[in-house]
């Protein structure tokens, strides 16, 4: 307690604006669907590097064509499927994807020796055993397209995250200066008054998910120096 105010119910009712903003943020995305897709352009981008069509032979048997492939991916993205999940799924269509017509475009992408990527795919595509080389550079293929789509996943998710903070943010900033506009009316245009709820509006998000904790602690430590100080 401070000159009145109490700091440990200040803090749970600005988490407590931090949590009704993302929860009017996630009852927005069925009518606002681009803010789910936020982050996705860059898996599209890496992922069509990785699944170009074979130059005069379409897409491989039994591989989806690219444009299903983005739009599997793009579902699962959309639908908040497990990070890890997806990153799998990913792999294993582009490998399925990969043929003798499109393995020196992938080659190019992936560091691979093209013409060694290329008899790789032929003996996929009709069931040979790959030889000691070629299942070393297979493994390697298999590394490196795990790291581009680990990076691309990364990258997407936090700007995904950084994208709905920023909009959790405004909401409750939105929700605060609206709240102070109902307490104070006419009075509310003063820049005291508009900081304040600016302010208020700004801290709600990043307390949202501690302020429970920190508010608690917080007590503690009050209560902890009014002992002391008996």
């Amino acid at each position: 307690m401070v000159d009145g105010l109490n700091l440990p119910q200040v803090i749970t009712a600005i988490g407590g604006l931090g949590t009704a903003a993302f929860g009017l943020l996630e009852a927005a995305k069925p009518a606002f669907p681009a803010i789910n897709r936020m982050g996705l352009q860059h898996i599209h981008e890496v992922v069509s590097d990785l699944t170009p069509e074979g130059a005069g032979t379409g897409s491989p048997l039994n591989a989806l064509p690219q444009a299903n492939i983005l739009q599997s991916l793009e579902a699962n993205w959309v639908n908040g499927v497990d990070l890890a999940s997806q990153k799998a799924i990913a792999k294993s269509l582009i490998k399925l994807h990969l043929s003798a017509g499109n393995a020196t475009a992938v080659a190019l992408k992936t560091s691979i020796d093209p013409a060694l990527l290329t008899t790789i795919a032929g003996s996929l595509a009709t069931g040979t055993a790959l030889s000691q080389s070629q299942g070393d550079a297979y493994s390697r293929f298999d590394l490196i397209v795990t790291a581009l789509l680990d990076e691309a996943y990364q990258l997407s998710d936090q700007v995904y995250r950084n994208w709905t903070r920023g909009l959790a943010a405004l909401i409750a900033v939105l929700l605060a200066v609206a709240g102070s506009w109902s307490l104070y009316g006419a009075d509310f245009w003063s820049p005291k008054q508009v900081a304040l709820a600016v302010l208020v509006g700004l801290l709600a998000t990043p307390l949202a998910p501690i302020a429970k904790d920190l508010s608690s602690a917080l007590a503690t430590a009050v209560n902890t120096m009014q002992l002391v100080k008996k």
